[in-house]
């Protein structure tokens, strides 16, 4: 399935769902020339973000992705409230997956959200998008081949936009 970062988002915000990108399709937002597969995203925990975060994933017809198999999920702000880490989703638009406990010094949406800004992904679809320097430190802390291999060129990119 192709990834429509765009469509996610839209329902996302169309929902109301406070959130923030993060990783690698945050980087790519940011003018990164790095490769990713899917679309993470940190939300608010609120109970009252979590029903709209459910009713988005309904929308979008979210099922569980393990590997090689893809699961049907009763999605529910219950639900979503007991996840600790990460739940990893594939959509109609694609793969997206909920971040609770990222990696690096930023464990919670409100700090993400404090340095994330707004950047047009198109069509009028406007997210806050992770700053650069959180990214970075994001990848560095989960310490993953593809995280590492991703940091020259974000660094790199950090370095020619000044930040």
């Amino acid at each position: 399935m192709t990834l429509d970062p765009r469509a996610i988002c839209r329902i996302l915000t169309d929902e109301r769902v406070e959130f923030v990108v993060i990783g690698g399709f945050a980087a790519v937002a940011r003018g990164a020339a790095v490769v990713t597969y899917d679309i993470d995203v940190i939300t608010a925990r609120a109970h009252t973000n979590l029903d709209r975060l459910a009713r988005a994933l309904r929308r979008m017809d979210a099922r569980l992705r393990t590997g090689s198999e893809v699961l049907p999920l009763d999605i529910n702000a219950d639900f979503l409230a007991q996840m600790q880490v990460s739940l990893n989703l594939t959509t109609e638009h694609g793969d997206l997956d909920l971040v609770f406990s990222p990696a690096g010094p930023k464990a919670s949406y409100e700090q993400w959200a404090d340095s994330a800004s707004g950047l047009d992904l198109g069509d009028a679809v406007v997210v806050e998008v992770a700053s650069l320097a959180d990214i970075i430190a994001s990848k560095r802390a989960a310490g993953r081949l593809k995280d590492l291999a991703a940091l020259p060129a974000l660094e790199a990119l950090q370095e020619e936009l000044g930040e």
